[in-house]
């Protein structure tokens, strides 16, 4: 029997696989115009509005530190969901293409290495095999970390 926990939304960014659990996502939608926001960390590309709601837009390669995101074609909105302070907010990530979604089973799920990740390991919180790759399941609570998101940003350009 496949449990709800064990499906994974994977997506492609800068050629590299990335996995969410399914249920952090609340929608993909198009790539669209972002309206920035002075003063805001580099990684928070500005808000986007999806049907009403203004929703905060993070540069995921940005955000680890990896290069700001290219757009294609296929660039796409994953809306996420984060629990903050009690309430359910919605942040977006920028992806440069939707993957599937697919159950990836407990056994295949590994703790993260301590070194060797293109990413900090402090936002990857576990490994998973998958079609007989490693890929990261990335830990959304470090990566949409809401004190950082909504720090100042230092950068004086």
């Amino acid at each position: 029997m496949i449990k709800q926990d064990d499906q994974y939304f994977l997506f492609l960014s800068n050629n590299d696989i990335y996995a969410v659990e399914a249920l952090e996502v609340i929608e993909i939608v198009e790539y669209q115009q972002i309206t920035k926001v002075p003063m805001m960390n580099r990684f928070v590309k500005g808000v986007t509005n999806v049907r009403g709601n203004i929703i905060a837009v993070v540069d995921l390669l940005d955000r680890f530190g990896v290069k700001p995101a290219t757009i294609y074609d296929k660039t796409s909105l994953a809306i996420l969901r984060k629990r903050y302070d009690g309430k359910d907010l919605e942040i977006a990530i920028i992806i440069d293409e939707v993957y599937e979604v697919d159950n990836i089973p407990q056994i295949d799920i590994e703790k993260t290495p301590t070194f060797g990740t293109k990413i900090d390991k402090k936002f990857i919180k576990n490994m998973a095999k998958y079609k007989g790759e490693y890929i990261p399941i990335l830990d959304i609570d470090s990566i949409l970390d809401i004190n950082e998101i909504s720090a100042l940003s230092k950068d004086k350009g």
